[in-house]
């Protein structure tokens, strides 16, 4: 069976979708980010702190490069995978399904708005007014990518 890529928007709850999944599906389970930390031996966080998002983004493509060539997984991605083209690329090659779809920028917002492990600098910085329209545009601008695959 190929594999299932679980992503979505900041605030989805791609880990229990994928999870319950991977029950269903008799298929493992397996967190992209927990593996990028496993093979790097830094948390995303650092590692994104450390070297930037385009560092960390190379290193999300080669865990995703190693993973196409299993079979039999529902691998967890985070919200950006989706938006790099050759990880998009790799992630076609399975399917791809968007958590929580079915919510509003509103609603992922209330579910986002005080996670402190999301990655993202804007997310741990600055008022919430400004993180609140930070994501608001983001989900803007990638709304039309996830619109692509529900």
């Amino acid at each position: 069976m190929k594999n299932i890529y679980v992503t979505g928007f900041i605030g989805s709850d791609r880990y229990s979708l994928g999870k319950k999944l991977a029950g269903e599906k008799g298929m493992k389970l397996l967190v992209l980010d927990d593996f990028i930390e496993q093979i790097d031996g830094r948390s995303v966080m650092r590692i994104i702190m450390l070297m930037g998002e385009h560092e960390y983004r190379n290193k999300e493509y080669e865990a995703l490069e190693e993973l196409s060539k299993r079979e039999d997984l529902v691998v967890v991605c985070g919200d950006g995978a989706l938006f790099d083209e050759m990880c998009r690329e790799l992630m076609e090659q399975g399917e791809i399904i968007i958590a929580d779809a079915d919510k509003t920028a509103d609603e992922l917002w209330l579910a986002a708005k005080d996670d402190r492990s999301i990655p993202y600098a804007f997310m741990q910085l600055g008022s919430e007014d400004e993180k609140k329209e930070t994501f608001f545009k983001m989900y803007r601008q990638r709304k039309e990518i996830y619109d692509k695959y529900i």
